[in-house]
């Protein structure tokens, strides 16, 4: 039998004649099962890390009979794959592991780790982490997207990051070297951004595995603003209780001798039976020698270049024969013996070298932000039985007008079963921000309050939110409203006509005055929502304009105040506005309209054109943006902050965080999915609105 590559029989026979302890010869008994392995608290825990699979032969990456046989050795030989969760835990001394034990990580998350890696893993039942970027947040294309990812997680993975780009040193060293605000801003898209998304999107993200191994001081610290529990690099070794938790080590798998390396317990010079044990059971499940990946010789410090093999010719360990040529008996001559046979040298595998050491990087030690003791909504009252909510104390001081500074928040739709988009927050993260704005001090006004300070009729606290929510969609009334409701938080809806009374997914009107019987005030968004494209289709001194002008304000104003009593804001759709729009509304009894212009409000702005920050679903930025007073200084303590806010706000509330990562889809393209996978389709159910006791108002008497 020939082999196909010349060198492997040099490089193997050394390992195959390496002794090979008890129960490892032949068809390499197994040894005591997992469950005979006593829980013990472990010193050391090896950290697998996987990069690319191979979907198919002759392609670079592992490929499915190696992973199959290294988790099947994992199996045999008793050593335990644990989750996640039990390894923060274990690394924070909070639990115990059984005495051998790996955690599987899968840096890249495309199609290949989906089809070669999960369903081996799924067969076992092992606890893995899959490593996301920002690729896999929207379906369709060589990732994986957030269906195929829960998928995965319902089968016991974990979703981590690996920023949202996946940049590179160079990258990362730019931002460094371009001073503090440049590398917090590049930070806060690239680990801030990504945490935020995974979350919404798989309910947390404690893990991060560091783009090609690349880490500095400043992502460290960032990586604990943003509430990761762990980092992981590429540097090997057995994660120690005492390893930093930001400077994980993790054996890259490679090939089979760095798997070797990573499942030794022991002594080094066990290595080289480790890999042949491993190799007998990649034997065991070969039907018709599939290909294995090898390392070429020469090549083991850059990490190799993969080269397939045939199993069963590695087996033979043989010479190639020689060329047939015909017989000569005058040529055959007697070689002469030599003395002494020499021995064949056993080689032993390879150690990396050891990359520099990196001690200046240290788990970075944060401080707790303050929390305010103080409510953040004042006594509310109405001063007439018609009239909108306005708040008759403050919990935080007042200032002059001048000094006060207000963030108006715009929402639109709320879910903790959909995936997170420009319009849908995820309720959870709602929750979570509205428990910040309780920490950080800042007081929540009502509309009335607003209108009355920039009229100059009355003074405010220093910093202040004014919450506003769009459209009328009914998750407004069963997913915000609990919330806002708990927190005794006062908020505006902005409903457009031709979206009311249930139609659709649109609130009714008894839900609406339920809402605003508990603080809220309601202002026209139109009667249609028309886009911009649509005014500017039509000429300003058109009749077409001017119908279609009383159309969407002065007769959406009207059916309002018929509906629920008042109506005295306007918010444009799309943040649209002309000069014939402001002076319709300034006609019909409307001095407050809001666009969705960043920037917060002092005396100086325009009643008309009030600035707003639209709080997407999909970009935690806008919020650390809108609820931080202190320009660029205060956005890290903000976002540290609301991070912070997360624990809390779910121990206050803990309905908003159920259902969160439950995610029903299904992938959008046609590539295969194991049976196991596939799930019907089920609509997702609103949650019945729970009974919360309603805050108590302090109301003047009439």
């Amino acid at each position: 039998m020939k082999l196909r590559c010349t060198w492997m029989g040099v490089l193997l026979l050394p390992l195959l004649c390496w002794p090979m302890p008890a129960g490892a010869e032949g068809s390499a008994e197994p040894a005591p099962a997992a469950a005979q392995n006593p829980v013990v608290k472990p010193g050391q825990v090896a950290v697998l890390g996987y990069g690319s699979f191979a979907s198919g032969e002759g392609m670079p990456g592992i490929t499915a009979t190696t992973f199959l046989a290294q988790m099947s050795y994992l199996k045999e030989q008793g050593i335990t794959p644990v989750s996640l969760g039990q390894f923060i835990r274990w690394h924070r001394g909070e639990e115990s592991l059984p005495e051998r034990s790996v955690l599987i990580t899968l840096d890249e998350a495309d199609v290949s780790t989906y089809s070669v890696a999960y369903p081996v893993l799924k067969e076992y039942g092992f606890p893995f982490v899959v490593f996301a970027d920002g690729r896999n947040l929207q379906e369709g294309g060589a990732t994986l997207g957030p269906s195929r990812l829960n998928a995965m997680r319902r089968a016991g993975a974990s979703i981590g990051s690996c920023s949202m780009t996946r940049p590179q040193a160079c990258d990362w060293v730019f931002a460094s070297e371009s001073g503090p605000e440049a590398s917090f801003k590049f930070a806060e898209r690239e680990l801030g951004v990504s945490a935020q998304r995974i979350t919404a999107c798989f309910g947390s993200c404690e893990a991060f595995s560091y783009p090609r191994g690349y880490a500095n001081a400043d992502m460290l610290e960032n990586l604990a603003i943003y509430g990761y529990r762990v980092a992981f690099g590429r540097r090997e070794g057995k994660v120690q209780h005492d390893t930093p938790a930001y400077m994980l080590n993790r054996y890259m798998v490679r090939d089979m001798e760095a798997f070797a390396r990573a499942v030794n317990f022991g002594a080094p010079e066990q290595n080289a039976a480790i890999l042949q044990q491993v190799r007998n059971v990649a034997n065991r499940h070969e039907t018709e020698s599939p290909t294995v990946e090898v390392v070429s010789p020469g090549n083991t410090m850059l990490g190799g270049a993969l080269v397939t093999v045939n199993v069963a010719a590695v087996d033979a360990v043989q010479p190639p024969l020689p060329p047939v040529v015909e017989f000569d008996p005058s040529s055959v001559t007697v070689a002469p013996q030599p003395a002494e046979v020499q021995p064949v040298e056993v080689v032993q595998i390879q150690e990396p070298e050891e990359e520099p050491p990196v001690a200046d990087l240290k788990d970075p030690v944060l401080q707790p932000r303050p929390v305010s003791t103080l409510p953040a909504a004042g006594a509310l009252e109405k001063r007439e039985e018609n009239g909108d909510w306005v708040t008759r104390e403050f919990n935080q001081p007042l200032v002059p007008r001048e000094q006060t500074r207000v963030a108006v928040l715009g929402y639109h739709d709320f879910s903790n079963t959909r995936p997170a988009t420009e319009m849908c927050l995820r309720t959870a993260e709602f929750c979570q921000q509205m428990q910040y704005i309780q920490d950080a001090g800042i007081a929540v006004i009502t509309m009335q309050d607003f209108r009355e300070w920039m009229q100059g009729a009355r003074t405010l606290p220093e910093r202040c939110v004014l919450i506003t929510i769009d459209d009328g969609w009914i998750n407004a009334y069963t997913e915000a409203f609990p919330i806002l409701k708990a927190y005794g938080y006062p908020f505006t809806l902005y409903l457009y006509t031709d979206f009311l009374g249930g139609k659709g997914l649109s609130m009714s009107h008894e839900q609406i005055r339920d809402m605003m019987d508990s603080g809220a005030t309601i202002g026209s968004h139109s009667a249609s929502h028309p886009y911009p494209s649509k005014w500017k289709a039509l000429q300003p001194d058109s009749p077409e304009h001017a119908a279609l002008l009383q159309k969407e304000i002065p007769d959406s104003i009207a059916t309002l105040r018929e509906l629920f009593g008042n109506c005295s804001t306007f918010c444009y759709p799309g943040g649209y506005h002309t000069p014939q729009m402001q002076e319709s509304l300034r006609n019909n009894g409307v001095d407050m309209a809001f666009t969705v212009i960043e920037k917060k409000v002092t005396t100086q702005t325009d009643p008309l054109l009030v600035n707003r920050y639209m709080v997407f679903g999909n970009d935690p930025r806008i919020f650390r943006r809108a609820v931080n007073f202190d320009d660029v200084a205060g956005v890290k303590p903000t976002a540290q902050g609301i991070t912070e806010a997360r624990e809390r706000a779910r121990a206050f509330y803990p309905k908003a965080f159920e259902k969160l990562g439950a995610i029903i889809a299904l992938p959008e393209d046609d590539a295969p999915l194991p049976p196991a996978v596939m799930m019907p389709s089920q609509p997702s159910t609103p949650p019945v609105l729970e009974d919360i006791p309603a805050p108590e108002y302090t109301r003047l008497p009439q």
